[in-house]
């Protein structure tokens, strides 16, 4: 699947169900959102903080470096 598309969907995701885990081979991160604004929508379970879905998302990408070594999401 295209990087592009694939960012899109995952953040459609964690948007319509307030979190996301994204699974690879060495890493396992966890989004969600928050209910208490304070700046943020959006928190990692590294305490990164994101404004919006696409950003949290992207900034997930980067850490697994690229879409490609992500394995699953739910």
């Amino acid at each position: 699947m295209d990087e592009e598309l694939l960012i899109e969907e995952m953040a459609e995701y964690l948007e319509d169900n307030g979190e996301i885990n994204i699974i690879g081979e060495d890493l396992e991160l966890f989004i969600q959102a928050v209910d208490d604004k304070e700046g943020y929508a959006y928190v990692s379970n590294t305490n990164k903080e994101f404004e919006d879905s696409r950003e949290a998302i992207e900034w997930a990408v980067v850490q697994f470096d690229g879409t490609e070594n992500i394995e699953s999401w739910e």
